[in-house]
């Protein structure tokens, strides 16, 4: 079993996998003090995991968690990176600046997708991302919006009446009062965006394509994202897992 952690911005996602299957999963906020609770969280194992692989976001919390982990793991212990070979040639301006939540969501897609098929991977948490992989497998790069609650606390900070609202999955496209014009806005114009995105990306790579969609809004939008293949809340779980096995062969 590795030990898979992937801390965002907003959520901190711990996983245990055995192959690509996620056998353990914990969420919480980023801020919470979860790598104290790391030996609470893995005591019930008959043994401790393999290995354990950190992809962050957040700087200062990559190295945190690594050491926390090294006590923990009967294997290596190691921070991703976007300099991993991720199975993926990276057609990007500086590819040290793609976050590894992109780049492993990018990787664990493209092995899912079939022969002959693009890939679009659909991330919806803090920042919605919409990023395009090649059928030959290569990263395109690809586009960075608001993700929902982030774009609905600009709007409740930078205005002086609308108020703070929470997303919800189901509301009327047409809001009758304004809470639920905001959560329209946010839901329904977001899984809108992805869609016109996703239209865009296929003639770009003149290819038809598969859409994966993860991230912790994702259960949010799938139902509204009629062209979704696979909605798979682990994906920067498998993606960060398949890394660390290619990493320490």
């Amino acid at each position: 079993m590795l030990l898979v952690i992937d801390i965002g911005n907003t959520c901190l996602d711990i996983g245990l996998l055995a192959g690509d299957d996620a056998i353990f999963r914990h969420k919480c906020p980023t801020t919470s003090p979860a790598a104290t609770d790391l030996p609470r969280l893995l005591a019930p194992l008959a043994a401790p995991p393999a290995g354990a692989v950190i992809g962050s976001v957040v700087a200062e919390l990559g190295a945190a968690y690594a050491e926390a982990c090294r006590g923990l793991s009967s294997g290596p212990v190691l921070q991703a990176s976007s300099a991993w070979d991720w199975g993926l040639r990276l057609d990007y301006d500086d590819p040290a600046r793609i976050g590894v939540d992109r780049l492993a969501a990018a990787a664990a897609a493209h092995r899912a997708t079939p022969d002959g098929r693009a890939t679009v991977v659909v991330d919806a948490g803090t920042a919605l991302t919409v990023d395009a992989i090649a059928a030959e497998g290569t990263f395109r790069g690809g586009a960075i919006a608001p993700g929902l609650r982030l774009g609905l606390n600009a709007l409740s900070a930078g205005t002086s009446f609308l108020p703070q609202v929470e997303p919800a999955a189901t509301m009327p496209l047409l809001g009758k009062n304004t809470p639920d014009g905001l959560r329209s806005g946010a839901v329904h114009g977001s899984a809108a965006l992805v869609e016109g995105l996703c239209v865009r990306m296929a003639a770009a790579l003149d290819s038809p394509i598969a859409i994966f969609l993860t991230g912790g809004d994702a259960p949010l939008l799938h139902p509204h994202i009629a062209a979704v293949h696979t909605c798979d809340p682990d994906l920067v779980l498998r993606g960060l897992a398949f890394a660390y096995r290619r990493r320490t062969a």
